[in-house]
């Protein structure tokens, strides 16, 4: 709707009059959309007077009535528009929030209900003693048992040669996806590991994760061909033995094999190499004592210690003034003694 302003007192008036209702003032055509509050000073009322008089005033000669209003007109101002609310994210962000509270209200709930269950199985165990029962809120609620290391199992090992040490093998022991530590949760020993022939190694579980056993083997091998045949065993035993306890060391690849040929080949006697080893410039010069030269020679030559009557009266020989060699002559030539029947066993000519 257009309205039109006084050009006199500023005041409103509608579209359709030709001069001002307030003051009979001439009226402007401009559209108005918003006009301050003005004040307008209060003109005197005209006294009637004479014949023909209205009441309400007279009309100025311009034919237009006289200015009547007084005090104040307000123009109220358009309302501001509202501020732009985005429905769409508030209902978004409440969704959001509702299903944020119900998670949280969730989780605790389980929470509560697991330490509820914990708290009542706790309080279902007791210890007894003697005729009372205690009821024991420490103890676990259920008991969880230790793995059982025999289900794992190792496949072939590759043949190791032989060294003359100790082989062992890194092994890498994995249960149920999870890499085990040696010593920790689990132990391993080691059976034969020295000489060519089969090698065992033992796994036994430990702790309190872990329990169970299982075995496995491998071979240790020379790459001779008369060395590794099992048949020969035995005589490789025999070789390194003499090593062992009169050297103080294992034989090196070479003088065991060429010792096991030396003995098969009947190239030397049993007697003459058992000699030649425990009078060697690096066995004197170990210079044992009498009792642990007796005890040596026993377990070399004859595969086991001296018991202690054997010990006693060989010692005394020595200290008496019996020399190491004829000693040891008088051990290996016994006639059918216990070197000899060991000679035979083992395919080698005795003297």
């Amino acid at each position: 709707m257009k309205n039109k302003i006084c050009n006199n007192c500023k005041s409103i008036n509608g579209e359709r009059a030709t001069y001002c209702r307030q003051c009979g003032g001439s009226l402007d055509d401009a559209v108005i959309t918003e006009v301050e509050a003005v004040e307008i000073a209060p003109k005197p009322k005209a006294k009637v007077s004479g014949i023909g008089a209205r009441p309400g005033g007279n009309r100025p000669a311009s034919g237009r009535p006289a200015d009547n209003s007084s005090n104040q007109i307000v123009i109220p101002k358009r309302p501001a528009k509202p501020d732009v609310v985005y429905w769409p994210f508030v209902v978004s962000l409440i969704s959001a929030m509702v299903m944020l509270g119900l998670i949280v209200a969730f989780v605790l709930t389980s929470v509560n209900s697991d330490d509820s269950s914990e708290d009542a199985s706790a309080a279902a165990i007791s210890t007894t003693t003697g005729a009372s029962s205690v009821a024991s809120s420490a103890a676990p609620a259920t008991e969880v048992s230790a793995a059982d290391l025999s289900e794992i199992t190792i496949g072939d090992i590759a043949d190791q040669t032989y060294t003359g040490d100790a082989i062992t093998i890194p092994f890498g022991l994995v249960y149920n996806g999870i890499e085990l530590t040696e010593g920790v949760d689990y132990t391993v020993t080691y059976e034969d590991n020295i000489p060519i022939g089969t090698a065992s190694v033992y796994f036994e579980g430990t702790g309190d994760r872990y329990t169970g056993s299982f075995s496995t083997t491998f071979n240790i091998v020379s790459g001779d061909e008369v060395c590794d045949d099992p048949a020969n065993h035995d005589l490789n035993i025999f070789v390194m033995r003499i090593y062992w306890t009169m050297v103080g060391r294992s034989p090196s690849m070479e003088e065991l094999t060429g010792n096991v040929h030396r003995l098969r080949n009947n190239e030397v006697t049993g007697v003459d190499f058992i000699n030649e080893i425990t009078f060697c410039d690096e066995a004197v010069n170990r210079q044992m004592n009498d009792i642990d030269f007796v005890n040596a020679f026993y377990q070399g030559a004859l595969g086991r210690p001296a018991d202690q009557a054997g010990l006693d009266y060989n010692v005394g020989l020595l200290q008496g003034g019996m020399s190491r060699t004829d000693f040891a002559n008088a051990i290996l030539n016994a006639p059918g003694g216990e070197f000899e029947n060991i000679c035979i066993s083992l395919g080698i000519t005795p003297v």
